[in-house]
């Protein structure tokens, strides 16, 4: 992949944060199209932030860790001034 785009990677890990979801359901609540959903699933699971199992997708220790970090950041750029 060549070019990332970063909200579309906080949105991805930010929807596993709230629970595992079957591959369906994490793509339509994504907002990608199918092709760009596959990449960048593709992408976190290369990265080691999300895995698979029995079905369904979900944030990996590093991924949970990485996500806070992102989402912390965040807040304080925008809350905290």
């Amino acid at each position: 992949m060549d070019k990332v785009d970063i909200d579309v990677v906080i949105r991805m890990l930010s929807l596993l944060m709230e629970r595992p979801m079957r591959k369906t359901e994490f793509w339509r609540l994504s907002r990608l199209n199918y092709h760009s959903f596959q990449k960048y699933l593709q992408l976190l699971v290369e990265k080691g932030l999300v895995a698979e199992r029995d079905g369904f997708y979900y944030l990996t220790e590093r991924g949970a860790k990485e996500a806070l970090s992102i989402l912390e950041w965040l807040r304080r750029i925008f809350y905290f001034k």
